[in-house]
């Protein structure tokens, strides 16, 4: 079977494209990417698997039978560029603690997508932000997230919580615990630079689940 090189797919992204209007943009065109890259498979958006109609897999990649989902966070620092005589207006996300619990919570659902397919082979989470504050420490040293933060060189495993303190608006449909089977680092990466402003820089971050 083929290997799939998912950082070889973020290299011919990055030459493609070095900035994108939404996460809808970004995953249509990861998705012909690998399309490109691997004319053998078959690439679905939104797929939701059998075993659980509440889930919809971002993108699914199937070669040989055999399974290999995506999921993805496009979260942005309110902004305008223009590339390539292309005008971006990207939002202000924002809520960096719901959006770090929610990118472990990919990593989780795509364990569970694991533990339930038997075709499961691997599976990716990636995560692309102009945010330069999720690859940083929180300030705060009891700030309500910290066991979610997404900062560089730190580790996830275990049974992630949200802090005591934690405001019940915070954490409202996002209450349960993140529980990790395996451990994945953190470890951020540069996706494109754009200008040298403080929202002209895009990371990556990637975490593989086998």
């Amino acid at each position: 079977m083929k290997n799939f090189e998912i950082e070889r797919v973020i290299e011919k992204l990055k030459e493609r494209r070095k900035i994108f209007y939404s996460e809808d943009d970004f995953k249509f065109e990861l998705a012909l990417i690998i399309q490109e890259e691997y004319s053998e498979a078959k690439v679905r958006l939104e797929y939701c698997p059998t075993f659980d109609f509440s889930m919809h897999i971002d993108i699914l990649v199937i070669i040989n039978n055999r399974w290999i989902p995506i999921e993805l966070k496009y979260k942005t620092k309110g902004c305008k560029k223009i590339v390539d005589n292309e005008t971006f207006n990207l939002k202000n996300h924002g809520a960096k603690d719901v959006n770090c619990y929610l990118y472990l919570k990919d990593i989780q659902r795509i364990e569970k997508i694991r533990d339930n397919v038997p075709a499961f082979r691997e599976g990716y989470a990636i995560f692309i932000t102009n945010e330069l504050g999720y690859t940083k420490k929180p300030l705060k040293q009891d700030c309500v997230y910290k066991e979610f933060s997404l900062e560089n060189g730190t580790i996830k495993k275990g049974i992630l919580s949200w802090s005591d303190n934690t405001g019940a608006g915070t954490k409202e449909g996002l209450e349960e615990p993140i529980i990790l089977k395996n451990q994945y680092k953190i470890n951020w990466k540069e996706y494109s630079r754009i200008d040298d402003s403080s929202a002209g820089t895009f990371m990556y971050l990637i975490n593989k689940i086998v």
